[in-house]
């Protein structure tokens, strides 16, 4: 009868290890996820603060580009359709377009990210309830 409660024990002591090991897992993940927001946060705010910078940058070339226009008017007028805003605002513009879609592609990427943590967090819960389910049902069983 001390080897059936021996047996036990053990038995006990390994179902109490695997838990341990699995708590250390998801305890990880959770460090894990924790980490990758506070990063999306700063990468989030470092890209907010890089918008406004490009946005000051176009304000300043737009007010550069009507003074431009404004002063030589009589000069665009010489030479026909010529015109120095749509010269250089043309570029700008697709150079915004570039900038935009790659702001959208990190977004892209990063909410891809996010969501694969999160999948491989609620597998990890999953198969922990799973597993617990299945041990309580079989010492159900068993008694």
């Amino acid at each position: 009868m001390d080897n059936g409660n021996g047996i036990r024990l053990e038995e006990l002591q390994k179902k109490l290890d695997a838990l341990e090991q699995k708590y250390s897992q998801v305890n990880t993940q959770m460090k894990k996820l924790q980490d990758d927001r506070s990063d999306l946060k700063n990468n989030i705010k470092s890209m907010n603060d890089k918008f406004q910078q490009v946005n000051k940058n176009v304000e300043n070339i737009l007010s550069k580009l009507d003074d431009i226009d404004k002063n030589d008017r009589n000069f665009s007028e010489n030479m026909g359709n010529f015109s120095v805003r749509k010269t250089l605002c043309a570029p700008l513009r697709k150079m915004t377009i570039g900038v935009v879609g790659s702001v959208l592609a990190v977004a892209d990427k990063t909410t891809e990210l996010a969501c694969g943590a999160k999948e491989g967090f609620e597998d990890i819960v999953a198969e922990a309830q799973y597993q617990r389910k299945r041990k309580h049902k079989a010492s159900m069983d068993e008694g």
